[in-house]
C-alpha cells in the first residue's frame, strides 16, 4: 500500500535548493522512523544517487598523462560541499524525464516523497497521516507545504466519513424520533420507552456486521437507517392504537393484546414481506449485495421482535396519553380557575389530569350515582347542573346542588365504599370520573400529581369545616363526601 506526500511553494525552482532538499531529507528520515513505514522514496534519492555516481567516474586522462586517483577521503556530496548540487542540478535538467515522478518539471515547485506501508487499518494509517502533518508543519518554513494524498489517503478519510457520517446521522435522527415521541406522547419516559425497540435492531446489527467481518460501506451504511425507519413507523402505529385501546378498557394488558390483534398483524407481515425481499439478494453472486441484503433481512427481523416482544412488556404498565387527545380534550374555559381541582395547573395541566380520568355524559333526568352501590370513583364536574338526593321514609329531599367545578364522591378515590345518596343531571352533564386507575396514571407526572393530591386534601378540609361550621341552609350549595 502506497500513498504521497507532496510538499510544494510558490516559488520557482525552490525545491532544487539545498535548504529545501535538507527540509524534505529531514522529513523523509522522520516518516522512515514511523511505525508501519516499510520505504519511502523522494527526489532527494535521484539527487544523492546522482551525486554519487559524479564522484564515482573516473577522469580520462590525456595521451601520455598520468591522474592518481584522489584518496578516498577527498570524496564529498552535496550535504557537506553545496557547491556541488550544481552539477547534480544540471544532470537533472538533462535526464527530466526520469524524475518526473518525484518532481514537478520544469518548474521544480513541487515534489513528492513516495511512502510504502504495510499499515491497512483505516485508524491506523489516520495516525500515520496525523503524525506526518504535524511534523510538517513544525519543521517546514512558511513557503513550504507539505500534504499527504494519495488513493490511500483518500480511501481512508473516505472510509472516516462513513463512520463519523453514520454516527452523527443516527445519533441526530435517534434525537429528533426521541424528542417527537416525547412531544407525541406527552411523557420523556414514554420517549425512552419508545426508542428501547428502536434502537435495539442497530445494536443487533452493527454487533452482526463485526462478528461476520462485513465492512461499512456505501451500501451497509444505509440498512441501519432503513431498520429505524421501518421500526419507528410501526412503534407509532402500536403506541397510537394502544392508546385508544385503554380509553374503552382499564385492563391495560388487555388493551395491549387488543392493539397487537389489530395493528399488530399488519406489521407483522410488513415485515415479513420485507424481510423475504432482502433475503433474495443473499443469492447474489455479488459479495456486496450479498451482504447488504443479509444483514438488511436479519435487521428487520430483529426489529420486528423488538416492536411486539420488547415494546409491549415495556408498555404493559405504562399509560399512554398522546398529543391528538390533549388537544381534543374540551374542559371549557379557564378549567385550572373554574374547577377546584385544577387549580395552580397550566390549562396544558388540568387536560393531561383529565385524560389520566374519563370524560363522560350524562342526559337530563340520569342517575350519576346512585344509592347503595359500590364505587371507588371521584367525580368531578365539567358543564351542567346536578342534585343530590336522599331517601327519608319512602320521599326523596334534596340535599345540595352540584355544579361545575364541584367535586363528589371525594372519598371514593380513597377506598371503595358504599353510596348513600344519588345524583341526578338536572340537564344535560358532562363529568371528569376518576377511579384506581387515576391513582396509578396520574403518578407519571410528579409535579402535577402533588398538585392535585393536595388540592383534594384543601377539597376534604373545607368540607370538614363545612360540616362542623355549616348553618343549615334551604338550599346548600358545596356537597358533602359521603355523596
Amino acid at each position: 500500500m502506497t500513498f504521497y506526500v507532496v510538499i510544494e511553494g510558490d516559488e520557482k525552482d525552490i525545491v532544487k535548493k539545498w535548504d529545501s532538499l535538507w527540509r524534505v531529507k529531514n522529513l523523509q528520515l522522520y516518516i522512515d522512523t514511523l511505525p508501519g513505514v516499510e520505504k519511502t522514496v523522494s527526489f532527494v534519492d535521484y539527487c544523492e544517487l546522482i551525486d554519487r555516481g559524479i564522484q564515482e567516474i573516473p577522469l580520462e586522462p590525456a595521451e601520455g598523462e598520468v591522474i592518481e586517483a584522489p584518496p578516498p577521503e577527498v570524496k564529498t556530496n552535496f550535504w557537506s560541499n553545496p557547491a556541488q548540487l550544481a552539477g547534480v542540478m544540471r544532470i537533472v535538467f538533462l535526464n527530466a524525464a526520469s524524475v518526473t515522478s518525484v518532481i514537478n518539471h520544469p518548474n521544480y515547485t513541487r515534489t513528492t516523497i513516495l511512502v510504502r506501508t504495510s499499515l491497512s487499518r483505516s485508524s491506523d494509517i489516520a495516525t500515520l497521516v496525523e503524525k506526518i502533518e504535524t511534523f510538517a508543519a513544525g519543521h517546514l518554513p512558511p513557503e513550504l507545504r507539505a500534504h499527504p494524498t494519495g488513493n490511500l489517503i483518500l480511501l481512508t478519510r473516505t472510509t472516516g466519513s462513513i463512520v463519523s457520517g453514520q454516527i452523527w446521522s443516527l445519533a441526530l435522527t435517534a434525537s429528533i424520533i426521541f424528542v417527537l415521541m416525547s412531544a407525541m406522547f406527552l411523557s420523556t419516559r414514554v420517549g425512552l420507552i419508545a426508542m428501547v425497540p428502536n434502537v435495539f435492531p442497530l445494536f443487533v446489527f452493527f454487533g452482526l456486521m463485526g462478528a461476520t467481518g462485513a465492512e461499512l460501506n456505501f451500501g451497509t451504511n444505509i440498512i441501519a437507517a432503513i431498520a429505524l425507519g421501518v421500526a419507528v413507523d410501526d412503534t407509532i402505529h402500536i403506541m397510537m392504537r394502544l392508546s385508544k385501546a385503554i380509553r374503552s378498557t382499564a385492563d391495560q394488558e388487555q388493551a395491549l393484546l387488543e392493539t397487537l390483534s389489530t395493528v399488530g398483524k399488519p406489521a407483522l407481515y410488513a415485515s415479513l414481506v420485507l424481510c423475504l425481499g432482502f433475503f433474495g439478494l443473499c443469492f447474489s453472486t455479488f459479495v456486496p449485495i450479498r451482504e447488504f441484503g443479509f444483514l438488511s433481512a436479519i435487521t428487520i427481523l430483529v426489529g420486528l421482535v423488538g416492536e411486539i416482544s420488547l415494546l409491549p412488556a415495556l408498555l404493559a404498565t405504562t399509560p399512554i396519553i398522546t398529543l391528538w387527545d390533549l388537544l381534543h380534550v374540551k374542559l371549557g374555559k379557564d378549567p385550572h380557575k373554574t374547577i377546584s381541582l385544577f387549580a395552580n395547573l397550566r390549562p396544558s395541566q388540568a387536560k393531561i389530569v383529565a385524560l389520566m380520568g374519563e370524560l363522560k355524559t350524562f342526559p337530563r333526568g340520569q342517575a350519576l350515582i346512585r344509592s347503595g352501590e359500590v364505587s371507588s370513583a371521584m367525580f368531578v364536574m365539567i358543564s351542567g347542573r346536578a342534585e343530590v338526593r336522599v331517601v327519608t321514609d319512602g320521599q326523596p329531599r334534596i340535599l345540595w346542588m352540584m355544579q361545575r367545578g364541584d367535586v363528589f364522591g371525594l372519598t371514593g378515590i380513597i377506598g371503595s365504599e358504599e353510596r348513600l345518596s344519588e345524583v341526578v343531571a338536572l340537564e344535560d352533564v358532562e363529568v371528569l370520573a376518576m377511579d384506581e386507575r387515576f391513582r396509578i396514571r396520574v403518578w407519571r407526572y410528579p409535579r402535577t400529581a402533588a398538585r392535585i393530591f393536595f388540592n383534594l386534601s384543601t377539597t376534604l378540609l373545607g368540607l370538614l369545616q363545612d360540616s362542623i361550621q355549616r348553618v343549615p341552609k334551604e338550599r346548600p350549595e358545596r356537597p358533602s363526601s359521603s355523596v
